[in-house]
């Protein structure tokens, strides 16, 4: 179960036992988490704290009660587990403004409906699908969060990330458990093989708009939400967890060849669960995989065409973030040079070196095609003839670009017509403003030849 899953357990053992008494600890136990972390993800996914949600539930039983029946007060109070009449009176008042007998005069005011976090926070799927995987659910949405991150390259990247990230919530008078805090991880960059040791691992915990990002190692910003497929992934019996992960991912994609999703853009994400209060992870993961819903702009056509030579002019960022400094530097500047408006349309596409994506030596070029006439005195952009070639070419959406690509090079590699071209595969933005977005029209060109 994926820690909603757990938490809509306790929601049901309390709504059995609004009129009985209510274990805090066995709702925990309820959930398979300690009472630290069942107060955190509670409150993360309800809005409430526990004691909160129950005394809210039973006060708008008892509003119910109080309007519809003759039922003294005094047995009303004790039904809800109230010492007192005096008591229940007070805290019935705080709730909903009125003493029982003046609320008892008043038309229905107070309500407060039972939460359904399955409801609330995933999506109807297909009975088939639900019974073949019913350990995979869909999010309706994970909206965007603001997050200190902090990114380790090299060996056991895992540990030293959280090592960091702990010394920094310590230092500065955060606890897990207390603030309620969800963290986040993620490969970046992935190795690229499973025997490479040294790769990267990036660690983010939610933050409030009131807490102050100021540290040399430790940044701040927003973790893009998005539609995603969660599982829950357990420690194996030597305490090891990537193992379990990978078998995880495996099931994943034989869920998503049978749903109706494909294969999303955005960053997929690992839901720490479970902590000390010096914020060592001591729990399972609850694993995402960013998905996109198949419509009628899914489509895995293919076409075909030569693309004549364009003259461009061209911008090139290296790093492992070169793709968003170098959209954000060149749309910027083609903004400035009036490219996004007027009569005639320009052609904006990029390429780069897949392999290296998130790694230092990852590059990224991207164009603009330009009259003959153009010209410009930023020392940044270059004036460039993209040579072009044989394309085989297939549409898609950003927001599912990289399963496009993966679907695209699938394609090619089963032809027995075709075979990979020597020159650059390119994407082409569909833009009309200075901005790529997941909603934006991607056209994916993919070099090819004639096989001998």
């Amino acid at each position: 179960m994926n820690y909603y899953e757990r938490i809509q357990k306790s929601v049901d053992y309390i709504e059995n036992n609004l009129e009985n008494k209510i274990s805090i600890d066995f709702a925990a136990q309820t959930a398979y988490m300690s009472l630290s972390n069942f107060y955190r993800m509670f409150f993360a996914l309800t809005g409430y704290s526990v004691k909160e949600y129950i005394r809210l539930r039973r006060f708008n039983l008892a509003a119910f009660e109080l309007q519809s029946s003759n039922t003294c007060l005094i047995d009303i109070a004790i039904k809800f587990d109230f010492e007192s009449g005096d008591s229940f009176s007070r805290a019935f008042k705080r709730v909903t403004g009125f003493l029982p007998r003046e609320y008892r005069k008043q038309k229905n005011l107070y309500n407060f409906e039972r939460i359904d976090i399955m409801e609330k926070y995933f999506d109807i799927q297909d009975k088939e699908l639900i019974e073949n995987y019913p350990d995979i659910k869909v999010l309706k949405e994970l909206e965007p969060t603001r997050v200190a991150y902090f990114c380790y390259y090299g060996k056991q990247p895992e540990h030293h990330a959280f090592t960091v990230m702990a010394e920094w919530l310590n230092t500065n008078g955060l606890n897990v458990n207390e603030q309620n805090l969800r963290i986040f991880g993620y490969n970046n960059p992935n190795p690229s093989s499973p025997e490479e040791e040294e790769y990267g691992y990036e660690v983010c915990v939610t933050i409030a708009d009131n807490i102050v990002v100021n540290d040399d190692l430790v940044k701040e910003k927003v973790l893009d939400g998005g539609l995603y497929a969660v599982t829950n992934v357990k420690r194996g019996q030597d305490g090891d967890i990537g193992d379990e992960i990978v078998k995880a991912w495996n099931r994943f994609k034989n869920w998503l060849s049978d749903s109706k999703y494909v294969y999303g853009g955005h960053q997929w994400l690992e839901e720490h669960l479970g902590f000390d209060d010096n914020a060592n992870h001591i729990g399972g993961i609850d694993l995402y995989m960013p998905i996109a819903v198949k419509s009628s702009e899914y489509d895995v056509t293919k076409t075909f065409d030569y693309v004549e030579p364009m003259l461009t002019v061209t911008y090139t960022a290296t790093g492992k973030d070169a793709a968003e400094k170098a959209r954000d530097f060149f749309f910027k500047w083609a903004d400035s040079q009036g490219l996004f408006s007027g009569s005639k349309s320009h052609r904006f596409f990029a390429y780069y070196n897949h392999e290296k994506i998130g790694h230092k030596d990852f590059f990224y070029k991207i164009h603009v095609t330009v009259d003959e006439e153009f010209r410009t005195d930023n020392q940044n952009i270059k004036l460039e003839e993209f040579k072009g070639g044989y394309y085989a070419i297939m549409k898609a959406k950003y927001s599912y670009n990289g399963w496009a690509w993966g679907e695209f090079i699938k394609w090619l590699s089963k032809s027995t017509e075709f075979d990979f071209g020597d020159y650059w595969f390119f994407e082409e933005y569909k833009l009309n403003k200075p901005e790529l977005d997941m909603d934006t029209e991607v056209v994916l060109h993919m070099p090819v030849k004639q096989k001998e």
